[in-house]
């Protein structure tokens, strides 16, 4: 019999525009020199892509195969310092490397930057291409075979929360508004920091999981749960850290739940248009000390991958449902709907 070919192309998911999305067979992506293919095992739905889907977002560049919480391992590598049969997750952001942001580390703020799954194609594909100028740079992350996918995908997320805990503001309290993925992994992290840590959050199914991984106490978001918890933390806690979409209502909840003269770190998305209006001679004598955290550094990835490999957290009650590629639609709208807490995709 003549040998079986091998196939050629790839179901995906396609970000085609705003409220757009489309499964494609899309042809298998071709390596140029030092460039390394990357089979997907698992990747995670970031509430930065149903953003980018709704419109509240503009940093896409449709269309593009979305996906950057990704899980795999390399099966081809024409970069001669990467092997086939690693396990790997990437740093997303493929930024210059030699400009004066990306060497303090603040990749972010690169003027060349080009986001994988954001600008150029990612992980709800069977195969992602890593180019050769994210190799060079580092953004290719191995990670010993211990680490499974249903750990490794929480890899980069995790860093941005570990970069969000490094720029906030603490002393003993904190509540977390939100118990999505990003919530759950922010109150592991408090806890782990000595923090008495409260969460916030409307559904009861998430609450259940805030206090499975370790929350001191977890709320609903009405009247009485918000006096509740500014009565247990005398007069408010010292911290929030907003972990949900940063509307009027949440932005509001915030300022309701910390005490004067405490820390409020804006880390969720906001809806396009979504302002914050401050009284200036209010906030002059309350002493709040506002601030905003998003994505991660090289450092925070790393300390990331080290938390994964001694096992720190628990990812085992976040990840809830997991989708084949060829059911994408499907996956966005369980995501949406937050029926879980993390929906993935898988080949």
């Amino acid at each position: 019999m003549p040998p079986t070919e091998e196939p050629k192309y790839m179901k995906t998911v396609v970000f085609e525009k705003i409220q757009q999305l489309r499964i494609q067979d899309k042809p298998i992506p071709s390596l140029h020199p030092g460039d390394v293919r990357i089979q997907m095992e698992l990747c995670g739905i970031c509430a930065s892509d149903l953003a980018a889907l709704r419109g509240d977002v503009s940093d896409y560049a449709p269309p593009v195969v979305m996906g950057h919480e990704l899980a795999g391992v390399v099966v081809e590598s024409r970069h001669p310092d990467v092997k086939t049969g690693e396990r790997v997750t990437l740093n997303p952001m493929l930024s210059c490397g030699h400009c004066t942001y990306c060497q303090n580390d603040l990749d972010k703020y690169c003027n060349t930057i080009e986001g994988i799954g954001h600008d150029i194609d990612g992980g709800y594909a069977e195969y992602v291409r890593m180019p050769k100028h994210g190799v060079d740079t580092g953004k290719l992350i191995r990670v010993p075979d211990s680490i499974l996918p249903e750990e490794l995908l929480f890899l980069e997320p995790l860093g941005c929360c570990l970069n969000a805990m490094r720029e906030t503001l603490f002393q003993n309290s904190v509540a977390i508004l939100g118990a999505g993925p990003i919530g759950l992994m922010f109150t592991q992290l408090a806890k782990r920091a000595g923090l008495a840590t409260y969460v916030l959050e409307p559904l009861p199914h998430r609450r259940a999981v805030a206090e499975k991984v370790g929350a001191d106490a977890a709320f609903d978001t009405s009247p009485d749960a918000v006096a509740q918890l500014r009565d247990i933390s005398d007069g408010g806690v010292d911290t929030v850290i907003s972990a949900t979409t940063n509307n009027a209502s949440a932005i509001s909840l915030a300022f309701e739940s910390v005490r004067r003269g405490g820390c409020l770190n804006f880390f969720g998305l906001a809806p396009e248009g979504e302002e914050l209006r401050i009284n200036l001679e209010e906030f002059h004598y309350a002493g709040h000390k506002l601030m905003a955290s998003w994505a991660f550094s090289r450092a925070s990835l790393e300390e990331s991958r080290q938390l994964l490999i001694e096992k720190a957290l628990d990812f085992v009650p976040l990840l809830t449902d997991r989708f084949p590629i060829a059911q994408g639609l499907a996956a966005f709208e369980n995501a949406a709907a937050q029926r879980g807490v993390k929906t993935a995709l898988h080949p």
